[in-house]
């Protein structure tokens, strides 16, 4: 199987690329057995957003990280009902590989638990009467109230893997207080998929980067708003603006996938 460098050597930035990189990442989760399973049932449930390909993408980072020989720390900012938790957890399992993994999450909803709210065209329509829900609705930080926790756990279950050796630290990325449980500490993967809005993605990157191990990766969630590519969702611009301004003499941006953009520490 190829490798994580196989493809960052081969990677260029161009639509061709990125859209065949997208087919193809998804065609290797769909023949590979444990990874189509879990997000089967991640799309059955509703329990995660992004794409199917970004399964093989972790699975290569993973993999790639587990040449440390020493137990990899990864991050997760912005957590959900716990997809990418419970899928590098299950691929640390698969590689036998040591892992430490951390996240950091409100663990709640921002929106009331009402009809008006979950239904998609109904939040639509607000979005366009009510600024302060069209800038949410945009940014793509509408969550409806429900116990996160709860989910997270029964993403776990479907796994057969225990959330109690997860570390999950409540609170939006920027409080201090879950700030100050990590500022310490170094990472080898960070995943920074919290809020979409420009100020909060770029507060995100500068507080979390400094983090990463040299060699380290970071991942930015819908950032690809201005890369080439037509077959897939290219995510958000408030975003993809904070992702545009990363630092380029200390990260280098190795690969795209999707609305995934792939940086590692130089």
């Amino acid at each position: 199987m190829e490798t994580l460098q196989d493809f960052v050597n081969a990677y260029k930035n161009t639509e061709k690329q990125n859209d065949d990189l997208w087919e193809l990442f998804k065609d290797k989760v769909n023949s590979t057995a444990f990874l189509k399973q879990h997000r089967d049932d991640i799309e059955q449930r509703l329990a995660g957003f992004g794409d199917r390909s970004f399964h093989f993408l972790w699975y290569l980072i993973l993999q790639e990280l587990s040449t440390l020989n020493r137990e990899v720390q990864c991050l997760e900012i912005g957590i959900f009902k716990g997809q990418v938790l419970s899928l590098w957890a299950l691929i640390a399992r698969e590689l036998k590989m040591p892992i430490k993994i951390s996240g950091i999450s409100p663990l709640d909803g921002n929106y009331p638990d009402i009809l008006i709210f979950r239904n998609y065209y109904l939040r639509r329509i607000l979005s366009l009467i009510i600024p302060s829900i069209k800038k949410d609705f945009n940014n793509g930080n509408i969550h409806i109230k429900e116990d996160f926790t709860k989910h997270i756990q029964i993403t776990f279950e479907q796994s057969n893997l225990n959330l109690d050796d997860i570390e999950l630290i409540k609170g939006f990325s920027n409080d201090s207080v879950a700030l100050s449980k990590v500022q310490n500490r170094k990472f080898d993967l960070i995943y920074i998929d919290g809020d979409h809005s420009y100020k909060i993605a770029k507060e995100d990157i500068e507080n979390y980067t400094p983090l990463l191990n040299n060699g380290g990766f970071m991942v930015l969630d819908d950032s690809s708003y201005f890369s080439p590519g037509s077959k897939f969702f290219k995510g958000i611009e408030s975003c993809s603006k904070a992702a545009e301004e990363v630092d380029l003499n200390k990260f280098k941006n190795v690969l795209n996938i999707g609305h995934n953009r792939v940086y590692q520490r130089l």
